[in-house]
Parts: C-alpha cells; sequence; structure tokens
C-alpha cells in the first residue's frame, strides 16, 4: 500500500499554460493561439510530468535508504527498483546520493530513455520523512528522449523540495493527517530538442488526503484527494504558482484563483475544480477546470474537461476544451 501511495504521491497536475496571440484579424489570431497552445501546453506538461516522475523515483527510493528513510540494519542501500537508474552513495555519509540515468533503458509510457544525473541532498532535518525535512535537487544535465518521435526536454538547475507535515503513514490511511510538500524551483533551465530554451520557476504547495469508501453513490470507493496551491507573491498577485520566459522568448505568469483539485478516483490529471490565470504579454488566459460540454460546473463526479477564457488583441473569446 505505501509504495502504491508513494508512486501517486509525487504526482501534481500538469498546467496547461496558454499563449498571446497577436495578428492582423481574428481569424488569424485563433491559428496562432491554437498553435501556441498546442506547443506551451505540450512544453508544460512534458517539463511537470518529467520533474514529477524524478521526484517521485526519488521518493519512492529515499523511503529505505539509510540516513534519509528507514535506518536498517547493515549499511546497504535498499533502494526501490527504479528505472535505468545506478545510485551512487558513495557521499551518503554527508547525506548525499547521485542518481545516475544510463540513456538506455526504456522507461515508463510513453516508453523514454534518460540520461544524465540528479543530485538528491537532505539539507534540512534527519530523515525525508521528519516534519520540515528538506530535500536540494539538482538537475545535472537531466536529459528526457520519448523514444516514439525523438523529442527531448533537458534539465538543469536546482529545486527544493520541503515535507511540510512529515509521513505519518498511519495517520494518513486513517484519514487523520494529510501529505504536504512545499515546492521552490528557481532558474531551472529547460532545453528542447530543437535547441530553443526556456526558464522555469515554481512556487506551489501540494497536499494528500485519504478518503475512506463510503456509501455515496458517486464516488464510494476508497481514493487520495489531491489539492494544489501557488503560495508565493509576485507582480501584485499573492497565489502565484509558476512564472518565467517560455521558448518564444516571452515572459509568463500562472496564479490561481482558487487551488485545483482532482482525485485517484477520477485520475489526478482530470481536476474536478479549480481555477487559475496565465498572464502573458498584458493578456489573461483564464482557465476554469472541472466543466461539463458546456462549460458549466460539472454535476457528475468526474469532469469532461475545462473552459479556457481570454482577451487578445481587442478580442475575447473561450474554447471548452476535454481532458
Amino acid at each position: 500500500m505505501k509504495t502504491r501511495l508513494l508512486t501517486i504521491l509525487m504526482l501534481i497536475t500538469a498546467g496547461i499554460f496558454i499563449l498571446n496571440a497577436c495578428k492582423k484579424n481574428e481569424e488569424e489570431d485563433k491559428v496562432q493561439l491554437d498553435a501556441n497552445v498546442s506547443q506551451f501546453n505540450t512544453d508544460a506538461n512534458n517539463y511537470k510530468s518529467e520533474s514529477d516522475q524524478a521526484d517521485n523515483d526519488i521518493n519512492n527510493s529515499l523511503s529505505s535508504i539509510p540516513a534519509f528513510g528507514r535506518v536498517a540494519q547493515g549499511t546497504e542501500i535498499l533502494s526501490s527498483p527504479l528505472c535505468g537508474v545506478i545510485i551512487d552513495s558513495s557521499q551518503i555519509a554527508n547525506k548525499i546520493l547521485f542518481y545516475n540515468f544510463d540513456g538506455q533503458t526504456p522507461c515508463f509510457s510513453p516508453s523514454r530513455t534518460r540520461s544524465g544525473q540528479i543530485k538528491v541532498e537532505l539539507t534540512t532535518g534527519a530523515h525525508w520523512s521528519d516534519a520540515n525535512s528538506v530535500l536540494t535537487i539538482t538537475y545535472i544535465n537531466f536529459k528526457v528522449t520519448r523514444l516514439y518521435d525523438n523529442k527531448s526536454i533537458t534539465f538543469n538547475g536546482v529545486k527544493t523540495l520541503k515535507n511540510i507535515n512529515g509521513n505519518d503513514w498511519l495517520g494518513f490511511i486513517l484519514s487523520s493527517t494529510t501529505l504536504k510538500y512545499q515546492e521552490r524551483a528557481l532558474n531551472i533551465a529547460v532545453t528542447f530538442d530543437n535547441n530553443l530554451s526556456a526558464t522555469w520557476n515554481s512556487a506551489r504547495t501540494t497536499e494528500w488526503n485519504y478518503v475512506q469508501a463510503t456509501t455515496n453513490p458517486s464516488i464510494h470507493y476508497a481514493h487520495i484527494v489531491f489539492t494544489a496551491r501557488g503560495d508565493t507573491s509576485l507582480n501584485g498577485h499573492t497565489t502565484v504558482d509558476s512564472w518565467g520566459i517560455n521558448r518564444f522568448g516571452e515572459n509568463f505568469t500562472t496564479y490561481y484563483n482558487s487551488a485545483i483539485v482532482s482525485n485517484t478516483y477520477c485520475g489526478l490529471w482530470r481536476f474536478n475544480s479549480g481555477e487559475l490565470v496565465h498572464h502573458l504579454n498584458n493578456a489573461d488566459f483564464k482557465l476554469t477546470l472541472g466543466v461539463d460540454q458546456n462549460g458549466n460546473a460539472t454535476p457528475y463526479a468526474c469532469a469532461y474537461g475545462y473552459k479556457v477564457a481570454w482577451s487578445a488583441n481587442g478580442n475575447s473569446n473561450s474554447v471548452i476544451l476535454s481532458y
């Protein structure tokens, strides 16, 4: 049960980032907007999902590595099997591990390889499972390549993860405590396969709580609820989740009007509620999550999709998209 929970633990929602379109007429605006939305969304999803998958691997392994998690008899590393990874523990006495990716083993779905290195250091706390412990994670030419189209994304930079509540697994299963993490990433350099680059920053708090099975006919199975909130102030907004420069050289800021919420019953990628605003070049793109096919709050247990509304270049429009 613990391994399964850890596997989904670090999954954090993939944001959908919307770009500004400044063209000569409304039809050109729509064409360019669609192209930019598609590319920016792909970039954001790739960045977030690969970052989260790396976090998940780290979190899985640290729970059983001495000096980071469970202290076992002997000094051997008792890490979980990880795909295409060799863990260098030569500096474990200093609470430092190096995750070396072989660049050859196909991993996950869709199939892709990972190369480069991630340095993981426990910079605060005796164990990662302790409340207020902090991991400092350094990407060193960490490259992920999709095998079906040879597209790649490469990370360099440093981020931190703070374990707010500590990992009280019994309390979590009994629904009396939650698992809560705070992420800070500043100036992560991202390079794409066409040599274009972007800079990503993030500041968010994520929380998981376990809901036991009930007689509620809409969601009666036991499931985990995931909530994410932007938690920093920037450009007059107090709930900023991410900001930076996209591959087109344009500045963007994303903030939350309300927390985004999903669950494992409907899927962590299918949000049931929440509202984001992506601000780009003086234009706002508002995403309302968890709507039906008409763009209204879903009356069902699981939502159809999300609504995007924007006003750019003097034109206002909206579209409803499925998950």
